[in-house]
C-alpha cells in the first residue's frame, strides 16, 4: 500500500508521488480489518484530509501555491454522481485544504460471505501541479491508501514490495524530449504483465512475464503453474473478454495454454521511440495476481 496507516495518522505525511496538471487521480482509502486490537474502539469511520504545506513559519502566504482553489474534486455534495467515488460525504474545502468525512462501505466475500474492509474513495483534477513533498495527507479511523495513477519523472523506479495489483497504473513523465525510452522489469516473484501506451498507440505489451525460470510456470501440472492458476481464477482476462480460464489457442502473449491459462513469457526490458514533443507522459499498466509478496520494479527511462 502506497500510504499506510502510520503514515497517515497524527499530522500525516507528505505525497509521495506527483500530481500532475490535468490528470483525473483516483483517491482509494481502505480500512483494513482491525485484527491486531490496536484500536478496537473504531467504528470504521474517519475523515481524510489534504493540506498545502505552509511555509517555514507554520503560515499559508502569497508565496504558497492555491492547489485547491481550482481542484475539481469530485464528489462534491453527499450524493457521489460516479461509480469512482464512494464511501465520503460532508467535503469542506478553501484555497489550500479540503477534508472528507468518510463512512463504513462494505461489501460481502462471494465465495465465503464474510463482510470485507470498508473502502472509500473520490477523485481529484489538479489545475495546478502539486510537486512532491507539496501537501500533507492525514487521515483518522486506521486507514490506508494509495493514489492512482502513481506519477513520478522518467527514469523514477517504480517499486511494488508485495500484494496483488490488477492493474496499479503508472504515469512517467517524460516532458517534451524526444527519443528512445527503455522500459525495464526487474524482480517480480510471480508472473507480472506490464502494458505501457504512449500517443494513443500501445508501445510495450509483455503479457504475463518473469524475468527468468518460466519453464515450470509453463509446464502443466507443477506446483509454479497450478500456483499460477489458482492466482487467477476469475480475474478478468486481459487483452480479451471474460474471465480466466478461458478457451485454449492465440499466439504470443495472448497464448492460451490447454489448462486455459495463460503461457508466461520471457522478459527483462524493451525500447520504444518517443518521437513527437507530445503527449509529455505515459500510461502503464501493471498487472500481478498473487495476494502475498509478489514484488516487482518498473523503470521507464527519459528518452535518450
Amino acid at each position: 500500500m502506497e500510504y499506510s496507516a502510520g503514515e497517515l495518522k497524527g499530522p500525516g505525511t507528505l505525497n509521495k508521488s506527483i500530481l500532475q496538471s490535468g490528470t483525473v487521480y483516483t483517491f482509494k482509502v481502505y480500512r483494513p480489518p482491525n485484527q491486531t486490537g490496536t484500536s478496537p474502539t473504531l467504528s470504521g469511520s474517519g475523515y481524510f484530509t489534504f493540506e498545502t504545506k505552509r511555509n517555514g513559519l507554520g503560515f499559508y502566504d502569497t508565496t504558497t501555491p492555491a492547489y485547491v482553489g481550482d481542484m475539481d474534486i469530485s464528489p462534491n455534495t453527499s450524493n457521489p454522481p460516479s461509480t469512482q467515488s464512494f464511501g465520503v460525504k460532508t467535503l469542506v474545502s478553501s484555497s489550500y485544504i479540503f477534508s472528507y468525512d468518510l463512512f463504513k462501505t462494505t461489501s460481502s466475500n462471494d465465495t465465503t460471505g464474510e463482510q470485507m474492509s470498508a473502502t472509500s474513495s473520490f477523485q481529484v483534477l489538479p489545475s495546478l501541479t502539486v510537486p512532491i513533498g507539496a501537501a500533507f495527507f492525514r487521515a483518522t479511523g486506521d486507514y490506508e491508501m494509495e493514489v492512482q495513477p502513481e506519477t513520478q519523472t522518467c527514469g523514477t523506479a517504480f517499486r511494488n514490495e508485495g500484494g496483488e495489483n490488477y492493474p496499479r497504473l503508472l504515469q512517467p513523465i517524460f516532458g517534451a524530449t524526444t527519443g528512445t525510452v527503455t522500459v525495464t522489469l526487474t524482480g517480480p516473484s510471480a508472473p507480472t504483465w506490464v502494458k505501457a501506451e504512449w500517443n494513443s498507440v500501445v508501445q510495450v505489451n509483455t503479457g504475463w512475464a518473469l524475468t527468468s525460470d518460466i519453464t515450470n510456470y509453463n509446464t502443466l501440472g507443477t506446483s509454479q503453474r497450478n500456483g499460477f492458476k489458482d492466482d487467477l481464477i476469475g480475474k478478468a482476462v486481459i487483452g480479451g473478454s471474460g474471465n480466466y480460464p478461458t478457451t485454449p489457442g492465440g499466439s504470443g502473449v495472448n497464448e492460451i495454454l490447454s489448462d486455459g491459462f495463460p503461457k508466461v513469457q520471457l522478459f527483462t526490458s524493451t525500447t520504444f521511440n518517443k518521437n513527437a514533443a507530445s503527449p509529455t507522459f505515459a500510461d502503464v499498466e501493471v498487472y500481478n495476481s498473487i495476494g502475498g509478496t509478489s514484488g516487482w520494479q518498473v523503470t521507464v527511462s527519459c528518452p535518450a
